[in-house]
């Protein structure tokens, strides 16, 4: 069997020598991230493109979120993916997990999508996947790149990711979720390549709940979509607020 793709891209799809008009891709500028009014965070995404080398295709998504002083805690991205053949992990096909996957020599035992120490779970370092490495604009702006891809051997392929930017309370490891959006890409059993995206939906999505985060990492970490647990508080409720935070400490911590 021949194995080259029949290319579907945001204008046209090439299937036996004709063209139809497919729906547009999105990029997303300059979207503000706001609580009670007040701006956390400006996202923006390019219009993904599409990814085609022989019998390899996939997508590429590259963005970035730029926080404000109202942003409380750590700025994160968090990735979970659903798919029909899932790599770097135990998870079964068509279950959402959290990228990296938990087999992911170059990972990190962590929800979010940038690793939090430079050594991957091999022990060699990998500068290009610290999140310190991620961040620009003074530490104010972190990025997001992102390139699934998949080998078509005549099986249809389905990859859809819902990305989310949160804010992370290491005190409590507690975490914000302030927005979240989808993308991907199939492949049909004849070979045809479509990506979609980047589609903004609804806050959390349907991937991340507490129950997947309890189930992957155990009794650490409280997941919200609460905008206020990403707000810096107003100088009468500090106290308050640090106060609930010591017992949130108490009762969820690492084992």
């Amino acid at each position: 069997m021949s194995r080259v793709f029949n290319v579907a891209c945001a204008t046209f799809a090439l299937v036996a020598g004709s063209a139809s008009s497919l729906a547009a891709l999105q990029g997303i500028v300059d979207r503000e991230i706001k609580c009670h009014g007040e701006l956390l965070a400006t996202i923006n995404f390019a219009k993904p493109t599409l990814y085609s080398n022989g019998a390899v295709g996939g997508i590429t998504v590259t963005g970035n979120a730029t926080k404000t002083a109202n942003f409380a805690g750590e700025m994160r991205w968090l990735q979970m993916i659903k798919t029909n053949q899932p790599i770097n992990t135990n998870t079964p096909a068509g279950t959402p997990y959290f990228d990296p996957g938990e087999l992911d020599p170059k990972g990190n035992d962590f929800p979010f999508y940038w690793n939090e120490n430079l050594k991957g779970r091999d022990g060699n370092n990998y500068p290009g996947l610290w999140v310190q490495n991620q961040f620009s604009n003074g530490g104010n702006t972190l990025a997001f790149s992102d390139q699934p891809k998949r080998e078509w051997t005549g099986a249809a392929i389905d990859w859809t990711a819902e990305l989310s930017l949160v804010c992370w309370n290491k005190l409590t490891n507690e975490i914000g979720v302030l927005w979240t959006g989808s993308y991907g890409f199939t492949i049909t059993a004849g070979g045809l390549l479509t990506i979609d995206g980047i589609n903004e939906i609804a806050v959390g999505g349907t991937y991340l709940t507490q129950a997947a985060i309890d189930q992957r990492f155990g009794d650490i970490y409280t997941v919200s979509t609460d905008c206020e647990h990403c707000l810096v508080p107003a100088p009468g409720a500090a106290g308050a607020l640090a106060f609930a935070g010591i017992l949130a400490t108490g009762r969820r911590r690492r084992n």
